[in-house]
């Protein structure tokens, strides 16, 4: 299917051809490759991205809540309890999570790009092959999950922590086919502009979520695994859920369906190729992340707890970045899918000022919040609140670099050059920024937290540099080209 209309530089990505509704801004980009360009109206294009990247935020912090109430639950039941959520949320994050968000970034790619071409019933073909893909990744996920008890007696001291962290994997495996499909299925609607759908779902399954919490693990007493199977089972219903909005609530989103037949399980070449360096990009960033925040216990009690309460407020903040950039990647992928080149670079220019701002904005909220307010109210220490205050302004720094970072990911993501973004943040990480934070942190100039802080934002600036040089070299009408041809390789099964 495609659009049979005349495009040509003053043409707007409408569902008609000549409507100019804020409506129906943005909602199509159908047409056949190589377009010569559309229309990009600024202040449309700049509302568009923060109707969605707002919907995306907060999108992610109600998933990010789910993890959460495990851990208030923990906290509430005693040291050894929290203890063990925390090494089992690590382990689970790292080996899953991660794995599995990293698996989906292809069909920010795939299913915008397939969207953008009119090919509608393609997207539903991604999206069955990634959910079948993610359930057969989980195979080994879950065995790894289901060993977590002797692995984790490896490397954690403690001998009764890896227990109990083993029981939380254990049970939280119930919920991982229900995580995988409703990322699947977030990506879907998303791909046609839906960015709401996920967020209305998880709204609902949140108090869902709190009261199975509360009865599990206090009711019943079944404590910290009581609050793993609540959330495991709301993980497991959230698809579900999904379903049933876009059939009754969103219908049209239904068009894009494919029926389930053979053709599911052929032809994944380039689904894989795009996911393997999702992948790669979202893993080294959580596990470096993890590897320094353990590293810090070395400086002693008041500088780890600094550190988990600053990269915890850092996460929180770093949603609001990384949802624009998915908006923004789908946004790209459509008009690329489309063939609208011009279009697209224009969107990508845009985008820079955007994460410009969002990335001082990011700044501006962590000086202000966590130098006095929010320490404030949730340090009773004064020890850790001093080393909260003192590190305050390399982790802003940190955030400005990260919203710049992800702003460029946004791109390389829209355009389908994954192998990019995740080679440069490997490689930065892995060569640069980790070996010199654990020098500046714990070397001869003993900046503590500020150096492992300094050397991360470091990383982000050189990967948004490298990435950026990349981006601008490389021929941007070949990923168009690109598309088609994987767009007509992919079908050929369907």
């Amino acid at each position: 299917m495609s659009s049979t209309h005349t495009v040509d530089e003053t043409t707007s990505l409408l569902a008609s051809a000549n409507s100019t509704t804020e409506e129906h801004y943005g909602r199509r980009a159908h047409g056949s490759p190589v377009r010569p360009g559309v229309e990009i109206i600024w202040n449309k294009e700049l509302r568009l991205l923060f109707g969605q990247s707002t919907s995306l935020a907060a999108t992610w912090l109600l998933q990010y809540f789910y993890n959460l109430i495990i851990i208030l639950v923990a906290s509430r039941l005693g040291t050894d309890e929290l203890a063990a959520v925390s090494v089992g949320m690590i382990t689970m994050n790292i080996t899953g999570y991660a794995v599995f968000e990293g698996m989906a970034t292809s069909l920010d790619t795939l299913c915008a790009q397939a969207y953008g071409s009119g090919n509608l019933k393609l997207v539903g073909l991604h999206m069955h092959r990634m959910i079948v893909f993610q359930l057969l990744v989980a195979v080994p996920v879950g065995a790894m999950w289901l060993c977590s008890p002797w692995i984790l007696k490896v490397v954690v001291l403690q001998q009764d922590l890896p227990a109990l962290a083993g029981v939380l994997l254990s049970i939280s495996l119930i919920g991982v086919p229900g995580y995988a499909i409703f990322e699947s299925g977030k990506r879907f609607a998303q791909a046609q502009g839906n960015f709401n759908a996920a967020l209305i779902v998880l709204i609902i399954c949140a108090p869902i979520n709190l009261i199975l919490s509360w009865v599990f693990a206090f009711r019943l007493e079944w404590g910290v695994p009581g609050a793993a199977l609540a959330t495991a089972l709301t993980n497991d219903i959230r698809p579900l859920f999904l379903l049933v909005y876009l059939r009754h609530i969103a219908p049209q989103t239904l068009q894009c369906w494919h029926p389930f037949s053979k053709s599911i399980f052929q032809n994944w070449s380039p689904m894989v190729w795009l996911s393997i360096p999702g992948v790669v990009m979202t893993l080294c960033e959580w596990f470096a992340f993890e590897l320094l925040t353990f590293t810090t216990s070395y400086l002693g009690t008041a500088p780890l707890a600094a550190q988990t309460f600053l990269s915890s407020t850092s996460v929180l903040i770093w949603h609001i970045p990384f949802a624009t950039s998915v908006a923004l990647s789908t946004r790209m992928g459509q008009l690329i899918g489309g063939g609208y080149m011009t279009a697209t670079k224009k969107v990508a220019r845009i985008s820079c000022f955007v994460f410009a701002v969002v990335g001082v904005l990011d700044l501006m909220l962590m000086v202000i919040a966590l130098r006095d307010v929010v320490a404030s109210v949730f340090i009773r220490d004064e020890a850790v609140r001093e080393i909260v205050r003192t590190t305050v302004a390399a982790v802003a720094g940190f955030q400005f670099f990260d919203a710049v970072a992800c702003g460029v990911h946004g791109i390389v993501r829209g355009l389908g050059a994954q192998a990019i973004a995740g080679w440069v943040t490997f490689g930065v990480n892995y060569a640069y920024a980790v070996p010199l934070a654990l020098v500046l942190e714990l070397g001869p100039p003993k900046l503590g937290l500020n150096g492992l802080w300094v050397a991360l934002g470091s990383g982000l600036c050189l990967v948004a540099v490298i990435e950026g040089v990349i981006v601008k070299c490389i021929d941007w009408q070949r990923f168009a080209i690109d598309a088609t041809k994987r767009d007509e390789e992919v079908a050929t099964a369907g």
